[in-house]
Protein backbone atom coordinates (compact mmCIF):
# COMPACT_ATOMS: atom_id res chain seq x y z
CA UNK A 1 0.00 0.00 0.00
CA UNK A 2 1.11 3.19 -0.70
CA UNK A 3 0.82 5.20 2.65
CA UNK A 4 3.11 1.94 4.54
CA UNK A 5 5.84 2.85 2.07
CA UNK A 6 5.86 6.49 3.17
CA UNK A 7 5.85 5.48 6.63
CA UNK A 8 8.15 2.50 6.61
CA UNK A 9 11.58 2.77 8.26
CA UNK A 10 15.06 0.79 7.55
CA UNK A 11 15.40 0.89 10.96
CA UNK A 12 13.60 1.53 14.04
CA UNK A 13 14.44 4.71 16.25
CA UNK A 14 17.27 4.08 18.50
CA UNK A 15 16.21 7.26 20.41
CA UNK A 16 13.19 9.17 21.78
CA UNK A 17 12.63 12.07 19.43
CA UNK A 18 9.45 13.27 21.46
CA UNK A 19 10.09 16.97 22.75
CA UNK A 20 7.45 16.03 25.69
CA UNK A 21 6.02 13.32 27.41
CA UNK A 22 3.05 11.39 26.70
CA UNK A 23 0.36 10.73 28.59
CA UNK A 24 -1.59 7.73 28.59
CA UNK A 25 -5.10 6.68 30.60
CA UNK A 26 -6.05 10.83 30.50
CA UNK A 27 -8.80 10.59 27.98
CA UNK A 28 -10.51 7.55 26.86
CA UNK A 29 -11.87 8.72 23.98
CA UNK A 30 -12.53 11.58 21.16
CA UNK A 31 -14.57 12.43 18.10
CA UNK A 32 -12.71 13.11 15.14
CA UNK A 33 -14.12 14.68 11.52
CA UNK A 34 -12.68 13.50 9.00
CA UNK A 35 -13.78 14.57 5.30
CA UNK A 36 -17.20 15.50 7.26
CA UNK A 37 -17.62 12.55 8.95
CA UNK A 38 -17.49 12.61 12.62
CA UNK A 39 -16.02 9.18 14.34
CA UNK A 40 -15.45 8.18 17.52
CA UNK A 41 -11.97 6.93 18.35
CA UNK A 42 -9.60 5.72 21.42
CA UNK A 43 -7.40 7.63 22.40
CA UNK A 44 -3.97 5.77 23.21
CA UNK A 45 -1.69 9.01 24.44
CA UNK A 46 -1.86 12.80 24.34
CA UNK A 47 0.33 15.54 25.35
CA UNK A 48 -0.25 19.56 24.75
CA UNK A 49 1.03 19.21 21.23
CA UNK A 50 -0.70 16.25 19.98
CA UNK A 51 -2.64 12.63 20.15
CA UNK A 52 -2.25 8.81 19.32
CA UNK A 53 -5.56 7.04 18.02
CA UNK A 54 -6.92 4.22 17.03
CA UNK A 55 -8.65 4.40 14.05
CA UNK A 56 -8.90 2.35 10.37
CA UNK A 57 -9.50 5.45 8.14
CA UNK A 58 -6.58 6.42 5.74
CA UNK A 59 -6.17 9.58 5.84
CA UNK A 60 -3.26 11.11 3.98
CA UNK A 61 0.14 12.57 5.56
CA UNK A 62 -0.58 16.57 6.30
CA UNK A 63 -4.00 15.92 5.75
CA UNK A 64 -6.34 18.21 9.04
CA UNK A 65 -8.61 16.61 11.14
CA UNK A 66 -10.50 18.36 13.51
CA UNK A 67 -10.75 16.52 17.34
CA UNK A 68 -13.19 17.26 19.76
CA UNK A 69 -12.69 15.51 23.32
CA UNK A 70 -15.54 15.75 26.12
CA UNK A 71 -16.09 19.45 26.97
CA UNK A 72 -13.53 21.17 25.25
CA UNK A 73 -13.40 22.80 21.96
CA UNK A 74 -13.25 21.51 18.49
CA UNK A 75 -9.35 21.27 17.80
CA UNK A 76 -7.58 21.53 14.18
CA UNK A 77 -4.78 18.77 13.87
CA UNK A 78 -2.50 17.12 11.19
CA UNK A 79 -1.71 13.94 10.20
CA UNK A 80 1.69 13.18 11.36
CA UNK A 81 1.61 9.63 10.77
CA UNK A 82 -0.44 6.70 9.72
CA UNK A 83 0.46 2.87 11.17
CA UNK A 84 -1.26 -0.44 11.76
CA UNK A 85 -4.72 0.95 12.42
CA UNK A 86 -3.20 4.07 14.60
CA UNK A 87 -2.94 7.82 13.69
CA UNK A 88 -0.54 10.39 15.02
CA UNK A 89 -1.91 13.70 14.97
CA UNK A 90 -0.03 16.96 15.55
CA UNK A 91 -2.67 20.03 17.21
CA UNK A 92 -2.79 23.14 15.48
CA UNK A 93 -2.01 25.27 18.73
CA UNK A 94 -0.29 24.28 21.82
CA UNK A 95 -3.59 22.49 24.87
CA UNK A 96 -3.35 22.34 28.29
CA UNK A 97 -3.55 19.07 30.02
CA UNK A 98 -4.49 19.48 33.51
CA UNK A 99 -4.22 16.70 35.53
Amino acid sequence: MYLEKLITRSEPRIVDQRSEPRHGAVIDQATITFRGERIAVPVVDISSRGTRVVSGILPRIGETISVQFDDCSRIQAFVRWVKDGQLGLNFGHEIILEA
